[in-house]
């Protein structure tokens, strides 16, 4: 039986409002965001994929979702945490 992985990912809108979030498939999980599937989202839509991880552990998405959520509003930490993460840091 394998683990499951998940990703982290960074939605981002026209008006600059960004949603982040962790899901086993990102790319669904956006879909269903811009189809308005999520009562959180649905009136800032449409969301762009701005950022996405590769796959982690549940724990190391957690910490990684946490950490992002924690400098949501700060382009420039969220820039450095998604780069690090990037080079394996």
């Amino acid at each position: 039986m394998s683990k499951k992985t998940y990703q982290v990912y960074i939605l981002k809108n026209r008006m600059n409002r960004r949603f982040i979030g962790k899901a086993e498939d990102a790319q669904v999980e956006y879909t269903a965001h811009n189809k308005g599937e999520f009562k959180g989202t649905k009136a800032f839509k449409p969301w762009q994929m701005e950022w996405c991880s590769d796959q982690l552990s549940r724990n190391d998405a957690l910490r990684l979702e946490e950490e992002l959520r924690h400098h949501k509003t700060n382009t420039p930490m969220l820039e450095s945490i998604t780069h690090k993460h990037e080079m394996g840091m």
